[in-house]
């Protein structure tokens, strides 16, 4: 089984789609930038377009935070209890998230699918919103996938009596 999560680890599309993503964005704006300049005019589509690639980028930010276990989570009530105590807690705290992720993942689905029915269309570029919002379903399923496989860790630390690996947020100063 530890296999298995070693490869789904190892295999990252999500960091090259990521810096893809970035980058096409830095592309995007800077010929919007340029054509606004040089010009004196605008291209609509290239503003439109960063929008959309802007949260696909920052969702697939999100993404990569979850599968490397570095997300924003407050840290500071561990300082008060024992080590032990501090991976129940997380368990616990995951456990939530994991259900949360699947509510916004199952809700976000039946929203995107609404779009295929009753298509609302981009402005500019002339296209169904349904693939720019297909992103809130497809991001939170990775993220539950990824929020699994850190519980399935921490419980096998749990178990075995490791210390748990939080990221203290105060280390980076």
């Amino acid at each position: 089984m530890s296999d298995i999560f070693k490869k789904v680890r190892s295999f990252e599309p999500e960091k090259y789609i990521a810096a893809f993503l970035l980058i096409f964005l830095t592309i995007l704006l800077s010929i919007q930038v340029f054509v606004r300049f040089v010009f004196a005019g605008g291209l609509a589509w290239t503003e439109e377009l960063s929008r959309y690639v802007f949260v696909w980028a920052v969702y697939f930010g999100a993404i990569l935070g979850v599968k490397e276990d570095k997300h924003i989570r407050v840290t500071a009530q561990f300082l008060l209890m024992p080590k032990r105590m501090e991976n129940v807690v997380l368990i616990i705290a995951d456990i939530g998230w994991i259900v949360f992720n699947g509510v916004v993942a199952f809700f976000g689905l039946n929203f995107v699918l609404s779009f295929f029915r009753f298509p609302f269309i981009s402005q500019t570029m002339g296209f169904n919103l349904a693939w720019v919002y297909a992103i809130v379903p497809l991001a939170y399923t990775f993220m539950l996938l990824y929020v699994v496989i850190l519980v399935y860790k921490r419980i096998k630390r749990f178990i075995r009596r490791e210390d748990v690996q939080t990221v203290d947020s105060r280390m980076n100063l």
